[in-house]
């Protein structure tokens, strides 16, 4: 059975205090989690926390007030302050504050197929996220129609968090490969830009709305549409770059692929701390050029739960040889075909569980 699942309607605020209402025990357990993970990684008492989240503010408010609002109707609708709320929203810039985030390991596989490699010409946008699996219990699903005029949207995501892994009605579809640099960033909260993206109708809007102002994390973005086509963004300190899919096929993991990025003296950090990446994103590619053409959701789910290099592999298990705190694991697995509005969603890792069918 998959996370839970409500559909919910209204303004910023009201759409907020349905999710702080309906999810207070997933919300309890997110905040639980980061609470220990900013102690573990960056030595930051949550009380802290919640103090830093509050200079994030000005700029969220700056980027789109909306979001403030949502939040503090989730915090109402919750019980919980909206200063818990606000740092789980903030929790990538967070981290940043102490100077153990090296530590970090696991990462994602994100996987783009246009309409011109598609069977019958679909296109395609598949992802497994890969984290902490004790957040598998914190992670919600929601089809949310807002009144504000922007697209409904089918997002996945930990509970009391506004932006994360979606696709809406227009067509635009997202999600996220983590990277880094040996220069934290500073500006808007990763989370936040997300939402902006998955309030746009194009991909021209979604590159606009994720780089309009600067991201407090660097970040990578894989864009899809209902129009067939895919994308991928990276983004860095000071610029970004866009990969455009060869022979209909996209994939990223977690380091830099553009050869412009990034800016010296920068330097890539994930490639260091994530050395799986590159096997993972060789392997995806391998995986996905054998299909060629006419390539189906089933042939993804298929690459979706390799296990070559395991369990650092594509379908992600968490490793009994790392210490507890930092073991990741595929969280979900979510395979969407653009074209005809169809969510393949799994919980867990796709190796074990069976995908179940959603539509936008």
């Amino acid at each position: 059975m998959n996370f839970p699942y409500i559909e919910i309607e209204g303004s910023p605020y009201e759409i907020g205090y349905q999710q702080g209402e309906n999810f207070r025990a997933q919300i309890k357990g997110s905040i639980e989690c980061y609470k220990q993970m900013f102690m573990d990684y960056s030595d930051l008492s949550w009380g802290r926390a919640r103090e830093l989240s509050r200079t994030f503010i000005p700029v969220i408010t700056e980027y789109n007030k909306d979001y403030l609002e949502e939040m503090r109707g989730i915090a109402d609708g919750s019980e919980f302050d909206f200063e818990d709320i606000l740092a789980l929203n903030c929790r990538s810039e967070l981290v940043f504050v102490g100077k153990e985030f090296d530590q970090m390991d696991g990462g994602c596989t994100s996987i783009g197929v246009s309409s011109d490699a598609g069977k019958a010409g679909n296109a395609y946008l598949a992802h497994n996220w890969d984290w902490k699996t004790s957040q598998r219990s914190s992670m919600i699903m929601m089809k949310i129609r807002q009144k504000n005029g922007k697209p409904t949207i089918f997002m996945v995501t930990e509970a009391g968090i506004i932006g994360k892994t979606g696709f809406n009605s227009a067509g635009v579809c997202l999600y996220l490969n983590a990277l880094s640099t040996n220069q934290a960033p500073a500006g808007l909260p990763l989370h936040m830009a997300m939402r902006g993206i998955l309030d746009c109708e194009t991909l021209a809007e979604a590159v606009k709305a994720a780089t309009r102002m600067p991201l407090g994390c660097c970040a990578n973005f894989m864009l899809g549409h209902k129009n067939g086509e895919c994308i991928d963004l990276e983004i860095e300190n000071e610029d970004f770059d866009v990969l455009y899919p060869k022979d209909g096929l996209l994939v990223h993991t977690n380091h830099f692929i553009s050869p412009r990025l990034p800016i010296a003296p920068r330097k890539d950090t994930t490639k260091y701390k994530l050395t799986d990446s590159f096997v993972r994103l060789g392997r995806a590619e391998k995986l996905m050029c054998r299909k060629k053409t006419e390539i189906t959701e089933k042939d993804i789910m298929e690459v979706l739960a390799d296990h070559v290099e395991y369990p650092c592999s594509i379908c992600r298990h968490d490793d009994p040889k790392v210490e507890q705190g930092l073991r990741m694991g595929t969280v979900f697995s979510m395979i969407v075909n653009l074209t005809a509005g169809d969510i393949y969603f799994c919980k867990g890792n796709p190796c074990e569980c069976e995908y179940e069918r959603y539509h936008i």
